[in-house]
């Protein structure tokens, strides 16, 4: 595996961790919680202190399961071709040509000599003019044949030029379309974590605010209380006051009575 491969977690890998579903084992989750767009599979290995292997099956496990993919690569490969040839081909052409000296003709005369001797001249030009055009003739051809296949090699050297370009030019673009991607990613599992986020933010005060409103219920609920034991308690006392305060009345009138009685009694005693 590529060490310098930087992953970043999805949608799903962001919600695996924040949600603690727990549906991973434990060293996945360690080291998808790792995972951050920015940590390299070497950082990725300081960080976990586990082997290589270990780090690189983890990795592939977790992007199988959609949890991570391949945000960017910090390494690259070029690659360059070329080829040349050129040859150089020279026929060297000798002519000779041998002339015989006429056959000693001993009852010619003079004229028919010369008249043999200039015959034989121009048809040793003329093989030599013959040789000269066939050695200029093949060597034209093959100049032509070279700047032939000179013009092919050149041809193929300009198609896989062209075919480079046209193949690095679409390298880069898939690796543009796949970062935007990645950006579109990113940007959507943010906002999927904003709103997660604010969810539970509103959640949390909604709670908040039933335990604060649910608090005052019970403490309403504890005063109304208190304050009917409290008047309760007051009625029973001043009933209990009233009670004891007839009962006292009561007690004064029957004494007041009984002394009048005695008086009364006294009074008939002494009459007697």
């Amino acid at each position: 595996m590529d060490q310098k491969i930087v992953y970043s977690k999805t949608g799903k890998g962001v919600l695996e961790i924040k949600n603690k579903a727990g549906k991973l084992s434990r060293e996945l989750a360690k080291v998808l919680g790792l995972v951050d767009g920015k940590s390299s599979v070497e950082d990725l290995m300081t960080k976990s202190k586990l082997a290589e292997a270990d780090v690189g099956r983890i990795l592939r496990q977790l992007e199988d399961r959609g949890y991570i993919k391949e945000f960017s690569s910090l390494s690259g490969a070029m690659s360059s071709a070329s080829s040349s040839g050129s040859s150089t081909y020279v026929d060297d052409l000798d002519f000779t040509s041998t002339l015989s000296p006429g056959k000693r003709v001993y009852s010619s005369s003079q004229a028919e000599m010369r008249a043999r001797e200039s015959a034989d001249r121009e048809q040793a030009e003329a093989e030599a003019r013959r040789k000269r055009e066939e050695a200029e003739q093949k060597k034209k051809n093959q100049a032509a044949q070279q700047a032939r296949e000179e013009a092919a090699r050149l041809a193929r050297i300009e198609a896989e030029r062209k075919a480079k370009e046209a193949a690095a030019l679409k390298a880069k673009q898939d690796a543009e379309l796949k970062k935007k991607q990645q950006a579109l990613d990113m940007e959507s599992t943010t906002r999927d974590l904003a709103k997660i986020l604010e969810a539970e933010r509103q959640a949390l005060e909604k709670s908040s605010r039933q335990r604060k409103d649910e608090q005052a219920r019970k403490a309403k609920h504890e005063t109304d209380r208190r304050a009917k034991e409290d008047a309760e308690r007051k009625r029973r006392e001043e009933e209990e006051r009233k009670r004891r305060e007839e009962e006292e009345r009561k007690r004064r009138e029957e004494e007041e009575r009984k002394r009048r009685e005695e008086e009364e009694r006294r009074r008939r005693e002494e009459e007697e």
